[in-house]
């Protein structure tokens, strides 16, 4: 039979997939990109925000608008099945089947019931991790490793603890071994990936264990490491010192602020202050000039007022950040912020998302006109059709375009920037470098 694995969400759900894809490739399924293609469509979701359902819902309509005898199958699983139960099948009233997110092992079996005619659920709580599932990567140069899984941050307007339990980090010989191997199998580039990923090992002894795994995974002999996403409360001295003194640690820092308001961080249970953001922001250039900070924020969260916003644009002005995610806020069920009234109106929300936009454009396109006439080492990671372009990632995350050429994918290559754009770079290739 064959399968197509939509993903909406974040990295760590991008992982989940190729997790979900191992499992099914382990019963002898394969897989085709093109949903109308499959006989089985698996969607793996996400609920941090409503847009990302509304997306999840939409699609599932439009795929069971289509299919004929049965075919495909569409079984909605991860953070909003989890989050939702049940009611998925009123939100996708086309799913033939539902799982939550930590019982992918489950999976052929649940098809198994719904190509006899069940409409099977099943959605054990979040927070007990059974055996390691296989795996099918869906890149011979770049890896995932998720070093924990769920969170206990809890703050306010985040669902994740209540969809993926608490943080449970796993044991470092595990994450070790999984990166000799990646690095044996000559991959050029491995992502650690947690909810507060630099809160790795506070469950198992109660303070932070990621300078001690950062400094592991940098000596396996993989070129490059990367992490996310970094909470702020988390990062610490000791983490930016690893990353100044070992040359894999790629110099990019992302790190979600959410609001530059005290009030509002406060509300949101962020557990620090503006000016504790403010003394990493500057520690982190002060161990790594030139690192590459992004981030996130969120607008409109309720109580939210015109003059906490502008702390937000202070702190995002004052901050230079390469990227800005920006979110409207919407109220999430389970969690405490869906209690309070969301009394900011849509359009001041709108409005104030525009500025962030506008403000972070301005400021990614200083960033990158820095860039003007240098080279740079890029990782070629795919070719854009419609520009007829190859692009990659610097070392510090920064997207670059330029012409190329198939052999060039997955390998580095310097290239020569020439061209500043607010979301990125173009330039031409140089030579290629390894």
């Amino acid at each position: 039979m064959k399968v197509s694995v939509l993903t909406w969400g974040c990295q760590l759900n991008q992982h989940r997939s190729e997790e979900i894809e191992g499992v099914l490739a382990r019963e002898g399924y394969s897989f085709v990109d093109q949903p109308e293609d499959a006989d089985v469509v698996v969607f793996n979701t996400c609920m941090v925000r409503g847009k990302a359902e509304e997306k999840v819902a939409g699609r599932l309509a439009q795929l069971a608008g289509v299919r004929r005898h049965g075919r495909p199958l569409l079984g909605v699983g991860g953070c909003m099945a989890q989050g939702r139960g049940t009611e998925v099948f009123r939100v996708c009233p086309g799913a033939d089947f539902v799982f939550g997110t930590g019982n992918l092992a489950e999976l052929p079996s649940l098809i198994n019931r719904a190509l006899a005619g069940e409409r099977p659920v099943s959605l054990p709580k979040p927070g007990r991790d059974g055996e390691p599932l296989p795996m099918r990567r869906r890149s011979p140069t770049q890896a995932y490793v998720a070093v924990s899984d769920g969170c206990s941050h809890a703050c306010a307007y985040c669902v994740v603890p209540f969809v993926r339990g608490p943080l449970r980090s796993r044991p470092l010989l595990d994450i070790n071994e999984e990166l000799l191997a990646l690095a044996a199998e000559g991959y050029k580039e491995v992502t650690l990936l947690g909810q507060n990923v630099d809160a790795y090992g506070v469950d198992r002894s109660g303070a932070s264990l990621f300078p001690e795994l950062l400094r592991c995974a940098a000596e396996v002999g993989i070129p490059r490491v990367r992490f996310t996403s970094s909470h702020p409360a988390y990062i610490s001295s000791a983490v930016l010192e690893v990353m100044a003194d070992e040359s894999a640690i790629c110099e990019h820092l992302h790190l979600a602020v959410q609001s530059g308001s005290d009030a509002v961080l406060r509300a949101m249970g962020r557990g620090h202050t503006r000016a504790q953001l403010d003394e990493t922001l500057r520690m982190a250039r002060r161990h790594i000039p030139g690192i590459n900070l992004t981030t996130d924020v969120i607008v409109g969260f309720p109580g939210e007022t015109e003059a906490d916003f502008e702390e937000t644009m202070e702190l995002l002005e004052e901050g230079k950040f390469g990227t800005v995610y920006a979110a409207v806020y919407s109220p999430r069920p389970h969690t405490r912020a869906a209690q309070q009234h969301d009394d900011v109106p849509r359009s001041v929300k709108r409005q104030r998302l525009e500025d962030v936009l506008c403000l972070a454009r301005r400021t990614g396109l200083a960033c990158h006109e820095r860039y003007v006439g240098q080279s740079q080492e890029v990782l070629v990671e795919g070719y854009l059709p419609s520009k007829d372009l190859y692009y990659g990632k610097t070392r510090d995350f920064r997207t670059v375009l330029f012409p190329g050429k198939p052999a060039m994918m997955g390998a580095f290559v310097a290239v020569h920037v020439t061209e500043a754009r607010s979301g990125g770079m173009r330039g031409f290739v140089e030579e290629a470098v390894g």
